[in-house]
Formats: structure tokens, C-alpha cells, sequence
């Protein structure tokens, strides 16, 4: 109480440190980072190897497979996956929370350095995977004026966004990129008796720069080196070649040589026309509304500086961040507005409203001081946990305002602003720390939902601690200083009068009735478990941002001609939506990617003010997209954390150590799949195969003539696509300079087995003498788990199955039916990495949960020096399920991370009216008898009970609404409106039956003494 009598006889000191409190909390919100979610760390590592020319199973055989054995040994690693296509392998090594990330990179390091792998492989790249570096920005780039946009772009925009010191990286996406192109004429070369490799080794003779030493020039000592430059086509014509009987001719002799852009093996367009766009990734500690003010910036200057450039902004995050933000400010602002109602309404005193309104805005400004010093950026979850803590800061502030007004006599202010705090300090205290104890577990919490509501823990914990604080300090210095009156005929004072004489009586008749009120309460309790069972899980709940995904498989191998006419009719379709803003759509082109090669993926990006939600577009497409040909077409609508909405109806994972079983077994569940009339377009990722050109050298036949397999396979590589000869700066732009035999030398089958390799004497064989060439089926793509192959079945429902418990019956009936008989001990069934998620983020959270419950025990059993008093009040938390649950099921709300944490919260903020009410009846029965105490307790503490309830329960109501990004705390701020209604309704109806039954025993049991 020291705090509160020093606060009242040092006013102005007090007002001071309000005001400093002020000064710094509007300090911080201006140096504060705006983000959309806390910054978040996954703990995972990939490997990307590129193998040019080299099919999947190649891919697998000679890189997938050796590094996985390699990398298997090192510590703290959970899972490993390797998808292996044409070209490319990336293996994503996924770590254990908590591992130190910079010695995995080093011992990763280590143990590639050790793996030896063919030589034509580039070096493996290691890379952390960083989710705050993802795009913040899309930009679609053209200008008419340009012959090559794609080279234009990264050379002359490209650099002037990257001098942004806030910019990570900048990925370029569509256009097809210039370079000078060597064309060798194969009949000159067999007249000079030359090959590919001697062309490739003139070229980097003529283009050089090699270090010759130092020499002096008067006192100064300078570098000398020898150099070659070649920078133009033309001089490249002049180029001198040694031919093989010793002439000396001119690369211009054998070839044709000049600028030409790489063959279309990619699509790149914006609302249906071609053009470049670029995806703005920021660095780590970067604001993305920063970063965003400063592109918009350099594009203003870069149109500025050409006339004929066309930027537009595709998509902005900032825009986003800005909008949740403001949203949630919104919500608190009419929370603190209700708040300060709820509490006139009760006691008819605009300066009880005043004096409790006041102790919140200095309650949240502490809070974001501390959010400061933490490190922790305003983003939707610590913005959201202010809201949160709006509802909960109050309750102090009028329990203190309530007892002094309770105990006011004589006019002497100072006595009841002393003395009421005084009388409910240990109720005060002890909510506190029941509220706060329940978000330890989430520091301890390893895994996403530890990163994501990490933050919102200790905000909301700032903020009860800072509002106890006010309650004991500012509340009675304000009560001390404006001597605010509870008037009697307050607008609510009548019914809230006829509420305690009613309640009284009513609590007479309970007590008379107890077997019958518990009965009831646990039949309702039963009730409430039975109707968590109908809702559907799902790890974070869908929101509406507007944004739609849709992939688009087409069959590997397909010329790109074909697969832009599949593309464009799913343009049309998008096109003609009303509701549509803007779309991008990109096909190929990235080869370092987990998406197969023959994956198209389409971003639709919706209005703002729409007919239809986002949901509702996605299934209206999807009816019409599932029934076009030569295509597999999935829809999402995705989310700054994933994401969401139904990527497949139906999915089957299985797994098993050979490829060739594996694939097998698909097929077959494949064929049975299809029958079934409940399911259309049914497909494996493994059935999708192209046929590939497999040229197999036989070992013994190839050292007969003095040729290495491995040279087979790189001559092969150098004819069929080229070499990269050298490089060259032209106009600031990097040019490639390629060596390649005309298009059509070998076009066809027959052209290729004509193909002569030279051998060890001097002389040449055919390559069908030394290797059979012949047809093979090659998977696009070949993935494992953990050592194992995993092919995915998947279908879409037919209109038969609508709704989704008629999904769930499908599902269960196709399992048994079909799914189980193709299991067996080498064929086993695999989880999709959002179920594997679900399952850890989840059992995390319930043992949070769990953790909170046993913490709280141990608070209120010290607190009242009483396990028993203690469970009394504990009572009230699963009488809270009762309305979560059944809120959850009216409002169609599923199982997830966020609703989960709302039961952890909801938790420390239900015990507030137990502990008010048994802490009050305690009191009483010391000076009469138990059931006098429990009905007298029940009298007093109806009113700020239903208060702090009320406030707690409407001030959510805006965040329970959704907004934009609201669809994330929805979850939780529902659970915790009909938690908080139906624990309060049931506890002030079950616990004085509690009380009397518990009080009376432990009675009994002193009576012996």
C-alpha cells in the first residue's frame, strides 16, 4: 500500500512520471517498425545443385541420393526432403527449433565439401531460408522502345532498385534474355578438321586477362598484366582459329555471328500482355512500408528519366500493413470508447469514466515502451494484444474505483482511496498474476507459434502489469483529486440493483438445490466437448486478402507453344471476373525452385470492395478450371503466412524405399480411384511422365576405342545445347557469348544416333557402336523423404459432395475402401507438411495450455493459502468452454493455432470474477456464518464482476468482427467472448454452491481440534 499513500502525497511528482511515461511511449511508437506479423526464423537449410542436361533420375542417382546420405549424420536435423527434376536438385534440410543456425551452415558446409560429384556439376549452393526476405513488392516493367526489355530491365533498372540499402534482392521474371550467338557451320568444321571445343578454347584464348607482375616507375611500384578484350560481335568475327591442318583462319570463316535472344522457355505476363516483372525482396531488419516509400521513390525518378518506361506496382505489402494497422487501432480506440460507457452506464459519473479511461492510453503507452525495449515490431499480433489488454486493464482500475466508492463516507476522499485499494489489493494482485502466469509457457514455446505469439504474450503482460501499476497510483490519486460521486439513479443503477436483490434471492433457492446446479453444469460441460467434436482443424485460420493462386499443371515436355494456349484459357476465365483487379502469370524459366518445371502459376488480385469474398471466387473458378483438358488446375487463397483454402479435395501421401514399387502402386490406386463416382481428374505426380532420350554407354565397347563415358555425356551436353564460350560488358549489360550448332543438326532421333564421337586414335565412332539410344518415361519430378520415395495421389470431389461433412464422409469411405488395401509394410502412408505442422504447433499449444492451468493453480493456492479455495476458483475455466465452444460452432470458427491461444488467454482472464467472488466470501465468513457470506459476497461483487465482464466481452466484439487481416484474431477474440459470458454466467450460478460445500468440509475437518 506504500504505493498508493506515495502517490497521493507526491501528486506532482506522480503526474511527472505520467507525463514522462507519455513523452516516451509516443517516442516509441514513432521509432517503431510496422510490420504485418512478428519477425519469424525457420529453422531450414537448402542445398539447390545444377545438372545441365541431366534427367530426374539422373538428378536423383548421381546428386539427391549421395548428399542425403552425406548430410543424414549431422546433428539436430528433423527432416530432410530432395525433389530432383530436369536440370536441378534441391535438397530443404528442415532443423529443430532452437538449433544454432550459423553452426549448422558451417557444419553443412563441411560435409558438402566432402561429397564428390560428377564433374560437370555446378557447385551446390547452400542457402538459410529466410522468410523476412520473401517479396514485399511486385513490379510489371515495359517499355515499347526497347529490342531486348529483358536486358534493358536488369541493366539499367534493376541497379538503380538495388542502391536501395534497404533491398535484399531483386528477381526478374519474364522477357527472354539477348546474347550473342556463335552459330557453327558443320560443314566448315569438318573441312578444317575442327570440333566445338577447339571454337570454345580460341574464344577464351582471344579474351583474357592474366597477370604478369609489378614494375617500377619512379618511386611508385605498379601491377602489370597482359590482356585480350573482346567486347563487340565484329570482334568477335575476327577472332583467329588454328585449324587442324595448321591454316590459321577467322571464327567469322565457320560461323555466323550475332545478337539473338534464348529460346521462349518461359511465360511472363501482366493482365494478358508481355512484360518483365521484378519481386522486391527486403532485408531482414527492413521495414516493408520503408522499403516501399523508397521504391516508389526511384521509380517516380526512374519515369522521370525515361520517357517511354512503364512501371506498375502489382502488389504492395505495405498497403496491407498499413490497413490491419489501422484497422486494429480502430478496434482499440472503440474499446477504450466502450469501456468508458460500460462504466458511465453503471456509475453515472462522467468522472468514474474519465478517471478509468485515463489509466488506459498511460497503461498502453508503458506497454509500448517495453514492446521498444523488447525489440518487437507494431504488427498485427502485439497490436492485437493491446486489444486484448484493453478489456483486462480495466478490471483493476474499477474493482479500486468500485471499493472506494463502496466504503465512502464523511466525505473524507483520501481515506476511501487509501482504504479501498487497500480492501481489494489481494484480489487486484492476485488476477494480475493469474493473468500474467499464463503466457510463460509461450516463452518456452519452440516452433511458429512460439515466434508468432511470443510477442503478444509479453505485450499483454506489459500492459497488465502497467494497468495494475495505474490501478494502485493513478486511480486513487484521480478518485483523491476529482472526488467523483456514484449517483444512485446512474442510467444502469436500477437494473443493476434489481439484478443483486434478484440474484440474491435467486442464490438462496441454488443453495437449497445444490446437486441439481452441478448436475446441470456438468451435463452442459459434456455438451460443450461434444460440440468441439463437429469443428473442423486447421492450422491458421483463412483470410480474406484478395489474392488468389492458381497452379497449373501441364504434361513435362510439352512445347511452350501448347502450354500457352492451356494458359490463356485460363486467363479468360480469370479475366471476365468482374471483381478482378489485376493478374500476373509466369510459366518456367526459374530452375532453382521446389515447383515442378511444368508448373504455371497465375496471381489474381481482387478489388477491395468486391460482391463476392475471395472464397467464394476461388470455388467458382475452380468449378470451371476442373473441367479443362491437358491440365491439372489447383486454387488457393493465399495469406501473409500461408497458404489457405483447399489445394486438393482429395490427397493420399504414400511412401516407400523403391521408386519403381512406389509408382506402380499409384497407378493401380490411381485406376481404382477414377471409378469411384465421387472423384474426377485423379492423378499421381509420378503418372505426369515424359518421355526422355536415353542414351546408355556401354562401358566395355566405349574403353575399346579409348573414350570415357563421362566425355560421352559432356560432348553430348555441348552439341545439343551449347557452351557458354565467354562474357562481355556491352552498354553496362552483361552479354553472354554462346557456341551452338544450328537448330536443326539435330532435331530429330536419326540426327543424334549419327552422331560420330572422336576416339583415342585419332579417328571417330559412331555413338550407336558404343551406346543403345532409345525411349524412356521420366518422371518430372522425384521426391524423398527422408530417405524414402513419396508420390502424392490426388482428386477433386464432384458436385455429389457438397458440403464438408459430406467431404469427411467421402474421405473416411474412400480411406477404408480403397486406401488401406495398397498399404503394407514397404508401402506406407505419409503426412503433407501442413498435417506435420498441425501436429507439432498444436501438441505445443495444448501442453501450453496445460502448463497454464498448473501455474495458475500454484498462484491462487498461495494466494489463498488453500488448494482447495484454489480449484474453487478454477472452477470457472471449463465452465468457459461451454461458450467458446458453442460460439466457435454458430460461427462456423475451426480449431487453429490462433483459437488454441485463445483458450490460453481466455484462461488467466475467467479466473478475474472467481477470484473476486471467493475472495470477497472469505472476508465475509470471517465475521458470519457460510452460506450469510456467500450470498452477501455474491451481492457486493455482482457489479464489477458484470462490469469487468461486460467491458472485456464488447470490447472484443470489434476484433471478433474480422477487418482486414482480422480473420487471424478472430479466432481467439471469439473464443474469448463466449468463454468470458458463459463462465461468468455459470460461476456466479455453480460457485457459491462451490463454496459452501468445499467451506463447510474443511470446517469439519477443524473441528476435531
Amino acid at each position: 500500500m506504500g504505493i498508493t499513500k506515495l502517490a497521493l502525497k507526491r501528486p506532482v511528482t506522480t503526474v511527472l512520471v505520467v507525463i514522462c511515461l507519455i513523452v516516451f511511449g509516443l517516442s516509441s511508437i514513432l521509432s517503431s517498425k510496422l510490420e504485418l506479423f512478428p519477425e519469424m526464423n525457420y529453422p531450414i537449410l537448402t542445398i539447390s545443385t545444377i545438372y545441365q542436361g541431366a534427367s530426374p533420375e539422373d538428378v536423383n542417382d548421381l546428386i539427391g541420393k549421395p548428399i542425403e546420405d552425406e548430410v543424414a549424420t549431422l546433428s539436430g536435423i528433423k527432416n530432410i526432403q530432395s525433389t530432383s527434376k530436369e536440370n536441378v536438385s534441391i535438397i530443404m534440410l528442415q532443423y529443430e527449433y532452437g538449433t544454432n543456425m550459423d553452426k549448422a551452415y558451417s557444419d553443412l558446409k563441411k560435409k558438402m565439401d566432402n561429397i564428390k560429384l560428377p564433374d560437370d556439376v555446378k557447385t551446390p549452393t547452400i542457402m538459410e531460408l529466410d522468410i523476412s526476405a520473401m517479396p514485399v513488392m511486385s513490379l510489371a516493367v515495359n517499355d515499347t522502345t526497347q529490342e531486348n526489355l529483358y536486358n534493358y530491365v536488369k541493366a539499367d533498372i534493376v541497379p538503380e532498385l538495388e542502391k536501395i540499402s534497404s533491398i535484399a534482392s531483386i528477381d526478374t521474371n519474364g522477357g527472354r534474355e539477348g546474347y550473342i550467338k556463335i552459330r557453327l557451320n558443320p560443314e566448315k568444321l569438318n573441312q578444317y578438321h575442327l570440333n566445338m571445343n577447339a571454337i570454345v578454347q580460341s574464344i577464351k584464348s582471344a579474351d583474357f586477362t592474366y597477370p604478369a607482375g609489378t614494375t617500377g616507375v619512379g618511386n611508385r611500384k605498379l601491377a602489370v598484366s597482359t590482356a585480350v578484350e573482346v567486347n563487340s560481335a565484329e570482334q568477335l568475327k575476327k577472332i583467329p582459329v588454328v585449324a587442324g591442318n595448321g591454316k590459321t583462319i577467322y571464327l567469322e570463316d565457320i560461323a555466323e555471328i550475332g545478337d539473338t535472344v534464348k529460346d521462349q522457355d518461359a511465360i511472363g505476363r501482366y493482365n494478358g500482355k508481355d512484360t518483365v516483372t521484378l519481386s522486391v525482396n527486403k532485408q531482414q531488419k527492413s521495414s516493408a512500408v520503408e522499403v516501399s516509400k523508397q521504391v516508389k521513390k526511384t521509380i517516380e525518378t526512374l519515369k522521370a528519366e525515361h520517357k517511354n518506361l512503364d512501371i506498375v506496382v502489382i502488389d504492395d505489402t505495405s498497403n496491407q500493413i498499413q490497413a490491419s494497422l489501422n484497422s486494429v487501432l480502430e478496434t482499440m480506440i472503440l474499446a477504450v470508447i466502450i469501456s468508458m460507457i460500460i462504466i458511465f452506464l453503471f456509475f453515472g459519473d462522467i468522472k468514474a469514466s474519465l478517471i478509468v479511461g485515463s489509466s488506459i492510453p498511460v497503461s498502453i503507452l508503458v506497454a509500448l515502451i517495453l514492446m521498444s525495449v523488447m525489440g518487437f515490431s507494431m504488427n498485427l499480433i502485439t497490436m492485437s494484444a493491446i486489444v486484448l489488454g484493453v478489456g483486462m486493464m480495466v478490471d483493476d482500475s474499477i474493482v479500486v474505483l468500485e471499493s472506494c466508492f463502496r466504503i465512502h463516507k464523511d466525505d473524507d476522499y483520501e481515506y476511501s482511496a487509501v482504504e479501498g485499494t487497500k480492501l481489494v489489493l489481494q484480489s487486484i494482485l492476485g488476477g494480475t498474476i493469474t493473468k500474467c502466469v499464463v503466457f510463460i509457457p509461450l516463452v518456452f514455446l519452440a516452433g511458429m507459434t512460439g515466434q508468432i505469439f511470443k510477442p503478444l504474450g509479453y505485450t499483454i503482460v506489459f500492459c497488465m502489469m502497467a494497468s495494475l501499476i495505474s490501478a494502485m497510483t493513478i486511480v486513487p490519486l484521480c478518485y483523491f483529486k476529482y472526488r467523483p460521486v456514484e449517483k444512485h439513479n446512474s442510467p444502469l443503477g436500477g437494473i443493476v440493483k434489481a439484478l443483486q436483490n434478484g440474484y440474491r434471492n435467486l442464490i438462496g433457492k441454488l443453495l437449497d438445490r445444490k446437486a441439481m446446479v452441478l448436475i446441470v453444469a456438468v451435463l452442459l460441460l459434456v455438451g460443450s466437448f461434444m460440440l468441439a467434436g463437429k469443428l473442423k482443424f486447421e492450422l491458421m485460420p483463412e483470410t480474406d486478402q484478395g489474392t488468389i493462386s492458381i497452379t497449373t499443371k501441364v504434361k513435362p515436355g510439352l512445347k511452350i507453344e501448347e502450354v500457352d494456349k492451356v494458359l490463356k484459357q485460363i486467363e479468360t476465365i480469370v479475366s471476365d471476373e468482374k471483381d478482378l483487379k489485376s493478374y500476373t502469370l509466369t510459366y518456367g524459366g526459374n530452375a532453382v525452385s521446389m515447383d515442378s518445371s511444368s508448373n504455371a502459376t497465375l496471381t489474381a488480385y481482387l478489388k477491395s470492395e468486391r460482391e463476392l469474398s475471395t472464397k467464394e471466387i476461388m470455388n467458382k473458378w475452380k468449378k470451371v478450371m476442373g473441367q479443362l483438358p491437358d491440365c491439372n488446375v489447383t486454387l488457393t487463397s493465399t495469406s501473409s503466412m500461408q497458404s489457405s483454402g483447399s489445394k486438393n479435395d482429395f490427397e493420399v501421401i504414400l511412401k516407400g524405399a523403391k521408386l519403381d514399387r512406389l509408382k506402380d502402386t499409384a497407378d493401380q490406386m490411381v485406376t481404382e480411384l477414377t471409378t469411384r463416382p465421387e472423384l474426377i481428374k485423379v492423378h499421381s505426380d509420378l503418372e505426369n511422365a515424359a518421355p526422355v532420350v536415353k542414351i546408355k554407354v556401354d562401358p566395355i565397347k566405349a574403353a575399346a576405342e579409348g573414350i570415357a563415358p563421362v566425355t560421352v555425356g559432356g560432348m553430348f551436353n555441348s552439341m545439343l545445347s551449347g557452351v557458354e564460350a565467354t562474357t562481355f560488358d556491352k552498354d553496362g549489360q552483361e552479354i553472354s557469348v554462346k557456341v551452338e550448332y544450328p537448330e536443326d543438326a539435330y532435331d530429330t532421333l536419326d540426327k543424334v544416333e549419327g552422331i560420330m564421337v572422336p576416339n583415342a586414335t585419332g579417328g571417330s565412332v559412331a555413338i550407336t557402336d558404343i551406346a543403345s539410344i532409345g525411349y524412356e518415361d521420366s518422371a518430372s519430378t522425384i521426391t524423398r523423404k527422408n530417405k524414402q520415395y513419396q508420390v502424392t495421389v490426388t482428386g477433386s470431389f464432384t458436385d455429389k459432395v457438397k458440403t464438408e461433412k459430406d467431404k469427411q464422409m467421402v474421405t473416411k469411405e474412400i480411406d477404408d475402401q480403397v486406401v488401406k488395401k495398397y498399404l503394407s509394410d514397404t508401402i506406407t502412408r505419409g503426412q503433407n507438411s501442413e498435417a506435420e505442422s498441425m501436429s507439432d504447433e498444436f501438441g505445443g499449444l495444448f501442453l501450453a495450455i496445460a502448463t497454464a492451468i498448473f501455474l495458475v493453480f500454484v498462484v491462487l493456492a498461495a494466494q489463498f493459502e488453500s488448494p482447495i479455495f484454489s480449484l474453487m476458483v478454477m472452477a470457472t475455466i471449463p465452465f468457459s468452454f461451454i461458450g467458446a465452444f458453442g460460439l466457435m460452432l454458430i460461427t462456423n470458427v475451426s480449431i487453429s493455432m490462433t483459437s488454441l491461444l485463445g483458450f490460453l488467454v481466455l484462461i488467466g482472464t475467467v479466473l478475474n470474477s472467481g477470484i473476486l467472488y471467493v475472495d470477497c466470501a472469505n472476508q465475509y465468513n470471517e465475521t458470519m456464518d457460510t452460506r450469510s457470506a456467500v450470498i452477501e459476497a455474491g451481492f457486493t461483487r455482482l457489479r464489477p464482476i458484470l462490469m469487468t465482464a461486460l467491458i472485456a466481452i464488447l470490447s472484443l466484439i470489434p476484433l471478433a468482427r474480422g477487418g482486414e487481416n482480422g480473420e487471424m484474431m478472430q479466432g481467439l477474440a471469439l473464443v474469448n467472448i463466449g468463454g468470458l459470458a458463459s463462465s461468468t454466467l455459470l460461476s456466479l450460478l455453480v460457485l457459491p454452491v462451490l463454496y459452501s460445500i468445499l467451506r463447510r468440509k474443511k470446517k469439519d475437518k477443524k473441528v476435531p481440534e
